[in-house]
């Protein structure tokens, strides 16, 4: 009986997950989208659906865990200019984060206006542990 698939990460936007699907496929990690072309064709859906799911089979979940954990600079990652480094989870220390998109204001300006204004990042949240804070 194959493997069922298991959810190893969650992105805000299709292009995100492409790109850590492509990093799991490089080193020969299944890797699977859920959600990505509902999201791709109305993102103001990602919140609902809980954003782009990346799922691989339940066998190679430990090993895709620490690709994607592993992962040198990339999006995870950004130095600080003032020396520290904001891409590290203060809760846990990870440095799986990624920014968190608030498209609350974006879907506003989109009824008002009659098109989106996407507003500046502002927020983080991390891979492992979900914890989201303020940059």
């Amino acid at each position: 009986m194959p493997d069922a698939l298991v959810t190893v990460g969650t992105y805000s936007t299709p292009f995100e997950a492409e790109l850590a699907r492509a990093e799991l496929e490089a080193f020969d990690v299944d890797a699977f989208l859920a959600d990505a072309d509902t999201i791709h064709m109305n993102w103001l859906w990602s919140n609902a659906l809980g954003g782009v799911k990346l799922q691989v089979p339940e066998s190679e979940a430990d090993e895709a865990r620490q690709i994607l954990e592993s992962r040198p600079g990339g999006l995870a990652a950004e130095p600080d200019i003032t020396g520290g480094d904001i891409g590290a989870c203060p809760s846990c220390g990870s440095t799986n984060t990624s920014y968190l998109l608030d498209k609350r204001g974006s879907f506003l300006t989109w009824l008002l206006v009659g098109f989106p204004i996407i507003p500046a990042f502002s927020r983080r949240v991390c891979g492992r542990c979900q914890f989201k804070w303020k940059t």
